[in-house]
């Protein structure tokens, strides 16, 4: 009987939500390209605690536009399209479009983080680490893709 009386949500950890400044997001997506925006942006909307169904979505366009992105490169390899440096815009272009969808989804909970006095983590280090490994590889898939 005396369960009853006692709250049953305890603790601090109960609705805390994380987030990047999602604004900072576009140097991800101008700097680092699409794999780095998709990594670092499904971790931003996971801290966010979006809803499953949104997540899931953002994962699928993210994987539709590095499917696309990969099929330039490919048609840039095989001279459909003529110039090879454009390659890295290509990438670049494709990760400012993903920031501009991720932005969308992101920004109503990236809101009501801030209303709550959530705070912003420093995108330094992750987004540097992100840069690195994305950069490593879109060059891998990059030169297998013309070399074949």
């Amino acid at each position: 009987m005396e369960n009853l009386y006692k709250p049953s949500l305890t603790g601090n950890d109960i609705g805390k939500t994380r987030s990047y400044d999602i604004s900072n997001l576009f140097f991800v997506a101008m700097f680092g390209g699409l794999f780095a925006m998709a990594a670092v942006g499904l971790q931003n909307a996971k801290w966010l605690k979006i809803e499953k169904k949104y997540i899931q979505l953002l994962t699928i366009i993210s994987i539709v536009l590095i499917i696309a992105k990969l099929a330039v490169v490919y048609a840039i390899g095989e001279q459909i399209i003529a110039d090879e440096k454009s390659i890295i815009v290509v990438d670049r272009l494709f990760g400012i479009a993903c920031f501009f969808i991720f932005f969308v989804f992101l920004n109503k909970p990236y809101k009501e983080h801030l209303a709550v006095d959530g705070g912003t983590e420093l995108l330094w280090k992750s987004g540097f680490i992100t840069f690195i490994d994305s950069s490593l590889l879109d060059a891998l898939v990059t030169i297998f893709l013309l070399v074949l």
